[in-house]
């Protein structure tokens, strides 16, 4: 009986196929997601401060908006400090109408 050493043909073309369907769900997935820059301020601020709350570590977020950097500070009692440049109450941590 006779060793065989290395990697057939199929077994290659298999392995491309499966990294080929990988990359392209990973595309996809990817893809989907909206772009830094599109991202609504209001909402990654709410979806940062239900985060604080739940963990109770308060944290620092910063934002670029309007191209300018903008930084709020979120507490775990659910109160936010922002800058003006997110136009949000700081009282109520609720974002003004623009």
């Amino acid at each position: 009986m006779t060793l065989r050493r290395g990697t057939t043909l199929l077994e290659l073309l298999i392995t491309v196929v499966v990294l080929g369907i990988i990359w392209s769900v990973a595309t996809l997935a990817l893809g989907s997601a909206p772009a830094p820059s599109q991202t609504d301020p209001a909402r990654v601020i709410g979806d940062t401060l239900n985060a604080v709350i739940e963990s109770g570590v308060p944290t620092t977020l910063e934002l670029i908006v309007d191209a300018r950097p903008a930084l709020a500070a979120l507490s775990p009692d659910g109160s936010v400090v922002a800058d003006s440049a997110l136009r949000v109450d700081r009282l109520t941590g609720r974002t003004n109408a623009r």
